[in-house]
């Protein structure tokens, strides 16, 4: 069966990291991971700079690097009379696609991340439709219709994803507000938990894609109170999978924290 439209959807390698590269990338994703999914507490403070570098195998300014970029990201900070401490979880930038990504799909914080992250889409994606009503490029409006028309259980997971992302993040970017635009990350983000997590709770795929398409047709359109509307209609089922997934997490393991 051949496509119905040209386009192709990947996800562009910018919004995979804002990792360095090498061994600072290696320890950071180790150490990160560790941190978020609690094998280093909240609290705790981090293996002293020589144990770090015995057992990761790696050099002294490696594991500095390492420790300035987990810091960066609101995981740990540092201080000369204990070395490093692994900071509260209200102190992570939880706008940062890697924080995200470290935590256990299953996890009651993941389950929290993905909840809040979805709440706060709703304060902000409604009014992005609805600026991409007015401000869309024509490129930008096709780019939109053809992504939400690939969203459908025929594509593959990555494609799908991609065609997902696509179709977020254009929008975002056909608001024509620079700040808006730079909240792609977070629905990059989130996009991966909700297909890793979710996806398997979520209603039926043909509604999502159906409600995607609506929301493409009214920015297509040029109508903006219909693509906000819209785009609060589709959000609202992203909600209620993040409701079921809380609940879901909450009952397999109620002893977590």
């Amino acid at each position: 069966m051949s496509k119905a439209h040209p386009f192709s959807f990947e996800l562009p390698d910018k919004v995979l990291t804002s990792l360095p590269t090498g061994a600072v990338k290696d320890t950071v994703e180790h150490l990160g991971q560790r941190i978020a999914r609690g094998y280093y507490k909240m609290g705790a403070i981090l293996p002293k700079e020589d144990e770090l570098v015995e057992a990761l195998g790696v050099s002294r300014t490696v594991v500095r690097e390492a420790i300035k970029v987990l810091c960066g990201k609101g995981l740990v900070r540092t201080a000369r009379r204990y070395g490093s401490r692994v900071c509260h979880f209200d102190d992570w930038n939880l706008l940062d696609p890697d924080v995200i990504r470290w935590h256990d799909p299953d996890s009651p914080l993941t389950s929290r991340i993905y909840s809040e992250a979805t709440h706060l889409r709703f304060i902000f994606e409604p009014e992005a439709a609805a600026l991409a009503a007015v401000n869309a490029s024509e490129a930008q409006r096709e780019t939109i219709l053809a992504a939400a028309k690939s969203i459908h259980p025929e594509t593959s997971e990555p494609e799908m994803i991609g065609a997902d992302y696509a179709f977020h993040s254009t929008i975002l970017q056909a608001s024509g507000n620079l700040m808006l635009s730079q909240l792609q990350n977070l629905i990059y983000a989130v996009l991966i938990f909700s297909y890793s997590a979710g996806q398997k709770r979520a209603p039926d795929e043909q509604v999502s894609r159906k409600s995607h398409i609506e929301v493409a047709e009214a920015i297509l359109s040029g109508d903006a109170e219909l693509a906000r509307t819209r785009m609060r209609d589709m959000l609202t089922q992203n909600k209620l999978v993040a409701e079921k997934i809380a609940i879901s997490t909450a009952a397999q393991k109620p002893n977590n924290v």
